[in-house]
């Protein structure tokens, strides 16, 4: 058995998530456990709340959920549609399936929309589909293949067409520019792993004031009651003074959470965007220059992971993460076809891109 206190040695994580924790993030990850309900927690547990809501432009309610990110897909999907109701999915890639797959188990009708590997979603092919749909749901950015996608004009069509909008944006908040209210998003879900530079564990859930009003008044049940908004709402209606929650928080993830944020609002969040982008470029110039050209087409490249094309990418992983380096492969449609580099946490620097940069010219030598 491996001894927890004692692991081996480690590579340095440049995958599609998690990041490493940055220094002082870790430092409030192992302070001793606090409980989750009293005055201290309370503020902790509100404000943390409060500063994602205004990183991300979220002006209806926010929520931390334990779990991971497909938690909050799965909790955004049963309190926004019906049973039976009809949504409309891009295939954007592994993920993009992936929400197709959790609204299909939940009971959802789902019609798919093709996208081009390393194409952003054709906003009008999305239109054509939402005519008499109740809405649309789509991935953000698509880490297997490094894609941002238009998500604005994916609402604008999808609120012409009279349905409600979810994004998925565990691979996008906190590195790409996201405003829920300004873009008309009703519904956003990410993950605090990624972007957000914080443990994994925590699923983060946003509403808009128009997706809050629409959960407020819906008239069917969520069928589940840990995944019920109306049950956190009831826990922070009622006992948000003490505990404003209906379960155990992971207080310690929380405190990691709330270090990191604050970092990223200090810096300011717009900066650490233009940071982020700066970096992801490159890196994506850097592997073109080695003759691995980017899987996304010009001016729809994600910030946060950089995927480029590979003819041999196991070969490339395999040399990196024998100089101390994990980095990922290609999942979905670019399995066996492309590296993955994550850009997140401690490890998303110049330096750390360079000396990855160096190893891959290396192998490919």
């Amino acid at each position: 058995m491996i001894d927890p206190h004692d692991l081996p040695e480690l590579p340095a994580l440049m995958i599609a998530g998690p990041g490493e924790l940055q220094d002082e993030d870790l430092e409030a990850l192992g302070h001793q456990v606090i409980a989750h309900y009293g005055d201290t927690w309370v503020a902790l547990h509100n404000e943390t709340i409060d500063a994602i809501a205004r990183l991300l432009g979220a002006s209806g309610d926010t929520y931390l959920i334990p779990g991971s990110g497909t938690t909050g897909i799965e909790m955004g999907i049963r309190n926004l549609f019906r049973p039976g109701a009809t949504v409309v999915v891009p295939n954007s890639g592994f993920f993009g399936v992936r929400l197709a797959e959790i609204a299909t188990a939940v009971g959802l009708k789902v019609r798919e929309v093709p996208v081009e590997v390393g194409a952003p979603i054709d906003a009008n092919r999305v239109a054509e589909a939402a005519v008499g749909a109740d809405g649309v749901i789509s991935v953000h950015v698509d880490t297997s293949t490094g894609v941002r996608h238009p998500i604005a004009e994916i609402a604008e069509v999808a609120h012409a067409a009279g349905g409600l909008f979810m994004v998925d944006a565990i691979a996008s908040a906190g590195g790409e520019v996201i405003d829920v209210e300004a873009m008309g998003i009703d519904l956003l879900v990410t993950g605090t792993q990624k972007g957000l530079e914080a443990p994994p564990g925590l699923a983060v859930v946003c509403l808009s004031t128009a997706g809050q009003e629409r959960i407020a008044n819906r008239d069917f049940s969520a069928s589940s009651w840990y995944l019920d908004i109306a049950v956190w709402d009831k826990y922070r209606d009622e006992w948000g003074a003490w505990h404003p929650h209906p379960v155990t928080m992971p207080t310690n993830i929380v405190l990691a959470l709330a270090s990191s944020v604050k970092r990223i609002t200090d810096f300011g969040g717009h900066e650490w965007i233009e940071r982020r982008a700066a970096l992801a470029k490159r890196c994506r110039e850097g592997l073109a220059a080695l003759g691995l050209l980017p899987v996304p087409s010009p001016g729809a490249e994600a910030n946060l992971i950089v995927v480029a094309w590979a003819d041999d990418p196991s070969t490339i992983q395999e040399h990196l993460f024998k100089e101390g380096i994990m980095i990922g492969g290609g999942l979905g449609p670019t399995a066996g076809k492309a590296i993955r580099i994550g850009l997140m946490g401690k490890s998303a620097t110049e330096d750390m891109v360079d000396k990855a940069l160096g190893f891959v010219g290396d192998i490919l030598k």
